[in-house]
């Protein structure tokens, strides 16, 4: 009981530091023991993979001899410079296979195992299976193929008998090359008996020639093909005529003996792995159901000590949450969770007077003041965030609200399409200035004079007699002409009164602000609007401006666009008109020319008729003259 007053006794980050000290230090053993583990587990699991990797390099061993034995050493490239891409893999894997020998070898952990002295056995097997690998190498070299080696020899010494100049009995050397090719396709040494015997039989049939210095070299050219020949069966012989004989043969049965002791090094390796790893997970298991029941006791332990004021806090939180607000909580001792209490009474505290604040500005008081005693904490802050946001919020609507009450005025206006442009323009500036709350106006389009574009003042606002400007202003002159040509809006503030280079439309009086705004429609200038006003404009009210100045710009291109297609309506017509005429014309002089060539046709015809009367004429004073 003393050892648990004196857990109670102690503050709580004392009690959790306890806690966790203990719970985290079991931890840090689970967790040293788990890695410890899982990298044993990891380094069997890597040995069982690279034992299995030694089957597959005997099998890529294998099948690279057997690639070289059949067609790699027939390859032009091993005979001349005795490399070969099946050399080249059998040397590869065979490497790759010592690697992985060597390390199982003196791997600590395999030595403990009964297959740890199975590991250098397999070397061996590996080291004779290279040698013997190399032993065929040489001889496969060394026999050659086609014009390499003693197969090149042969050929050779063939081709002196076939090019001798002594006569001969052509079918005993068919006879000869029929043995030859049998052995080499057959392998089989009775052609190697009827070779000799029947070089026997060729010499003799030669000894009965006359000619002693041909024969001599035609014999010596047989002897020297029969050498050759039984020189590459010897060497076959040493290579193996069969799989089971010769190096093949030794090197069939390297294999053949290999596998089975690798499948058995393999299963035995992967069992004793196995059971390593099933050991070390019974153990890991044990572990941490040992940690897991110690932490929990812990945890109830520890927990009981300090949920009975902490149930008091959740209680009152619990209410708050809900939407109520608890009553203070009874404050006895300073530790932690007095000090909680306390905390939590002032919280109550500020959200009451929060939740109060809150009540102002839901019921529209957004001048409502926060108290500064809680005006610097967090949730204070964000209400008094939210109260700038709402004024803001409002202050935005309101500039919404009255864009687009300002609009619809407008836009009541502008459907006015029977209007002229200067009464329309009279309306608009008028609605527009009073809307604003300016002083004076003026809209300006742009039209052509003498095939030169000029700026026309077609509407004014609040301009006195005494304050008359030109009707038309030259191209590019002043703020007007600025605006027009950079397509964009000119706002000047705080003119100065005496600042009188500035010229614009409105005259020689000029205002502290002037707003020069474009008529444009996809970057075309069909005009300007200039407004003057005593008071800044906001960016809004410039904004709306600009919008209005769009649809005036729009308005402006239909009735231009109307107008031009009044005048090219008329235009057709007078045409259409104009070729009617020609075309009366044409047809009157068509039938002209047609009645003109039927009388020429008549002529002729006359004149046809003429020229034969003339022609029978002569005929008949030709005959009576003969």
């Amino acid at each position: 009981m003393s050892f648990l007053n004196w857990l109670k006794g102690l503050k709580i980050r004392l009690k959790l530091l306890a806690a966790f000290g203990s719970v985290l230090l079991l931890s840090v053993l689970l967790i040293i023991f788990s890695i410890t583990s899982i990298n044993k587990i990891i380094y069997y699991k890597s040995i069982n993979e690279q034992v299995d990797g030694l089957k597959l390099h005997l099998e890529t061993m294998d099948v690279a001899v057997k690639d070289f034995m059949y067609e790699g050493y027939k390859l032009n490239e091993f005979q001349e410079i005795g490399k070969n891409k099946s050399i080249d893999k059998f040397d590869t894997a065979l490497n790759a296979a010592n690697r992985i020998l060597s390390q199982l070898e003196n791997s600590a952990e395999l030595k403990k195992f009964k297959t740890a002295s199975a590991s250098k056995n397999l070397k061996l097997t590996f080291d004779n299976i290279d040698s013997h690998f190399n032993l065929l190498v040489t001889l496969l070299k060394k026999r050659g193929f086609r014009d390499f080696g003693l197969e090149g020899t042969l050929r050779d010494a063939i081709h002196k008998v076939e090019n001798s100049e002594f006569e001969y009995d052509k079918a005993e050397m068919l006879s000869l090359r029929r043995h030859e090719k049998d052995f080499f396709l057959r392998k089989d040494l009775k052609y190697q008996v009827e070779f000799n015997n029947d070089i026997e039989k060729f010499k003799s049939l030669l000894r009965a020639k006359e000619d002693a210095d041909a024969l001599k070299v035609i014999i010596t050219n047989l002897e020297n093909y029969r050498k050759q020949f039984n020189d590459v069966v010897e060497i076959e012989k040493q290579i193996g005529l069969k799989e089971t004989e010769g190096i093949r043969g030794e090197i069939k049965n390297n294999f053949e003996t290999t596998k089975p002791e690798l499948e058995r090094f393999r299963l035995s390796v992967k069992a004793d792995n196995e059971k390593e790893i099933l050991q070390t997970k019974i153990i890991l298991t044990v572990i941490f159901g040992f940690q897991l029941l110690v932490g929990m006791l812990m945890a109830i332990l520890y927990s009981n000590l300090i949920t009975s004021p902490i149930k008091e806090i959740r209680s009152a939180m619990q209410a708050l949450a809900s939407g109520l607000f608890p009553k203070k909580l009874k404050v006895f001792t300073n530790e932690e969770l007095g000090q909680t209490k306390s905390a939590l009474n002032q919280f109550l505290d500020r959200i009451a007077f929060a939740s109060q604040f809150a009540m102002h500005l839901g019921n529209g008081n957004l001048d409502a003041e926060y108290d500064e005693k809680f005006s610097n904490d967090v949730l204070a802050q964000s209400i008094i965030n939210m109260q700038t946001k709402l004024k803001e919020a409002e202050d935005q609507q309101a500039k919404i609200n009255w864009a687009n009450e300002g609009a619809a005025r407008f836009n009541e206006i502008l459907k006015s399409e029977g209007e002229s442009l200067s009464a329309l323009g009279d309306k608009v500036l008028k609605v527009l200035i009073q809307y604003l709350h300016c002083n004076q106006g003026a809209l300006y389009i742009i039209e052509k004079e003498n095939n030169q574009d000029t700026i026309a003042r077609i509407s004014t606002y609040a301009y006195g007699k005494t304050k008359s400007v030109e009707e038309r202003l030259t191209w590019g002159t002043g703020l007007i002409g600025q605006s027009i040509i950079e397509r964009s809006t000119i706002y000047i503030k705080e003119i100065p009164k005496d600042y009188v280079k500035i010229t614009s439309g409105l005259g020689e009086a000029t205002p502290r602000n002037v707003l020069i705004v474009p008529l444009k429609q996809k970057q075309l200038v069909m005009g300007v609007i200039e407004l003057a006003s005593f008071q800044l404009l906001e960016n809004y009210q410039v904004d709306f401006v600009e919008k209005i100045a769009e649809s005036i710009a729009t308005i402006l291109s239909n009735k231009r666009i109307s107008q031009e297609t009044e005048r090219l309506l008329k235009e057709s017509q007078q045409r259409a008109n104009e070729l009617a005429h020609q075309e009366e014309e044409m047809r009157q002089n068509a039938e002209e020319l047609q009645a003109t060539q039927e009388q020429l046709e008549r002529q002729r015809m006359e004149m046809h008729f003429e020229i034969e009367n003339l022609k029978r004429q002569l005929r008949r004073y030709k005959e009576e003259v003969v």
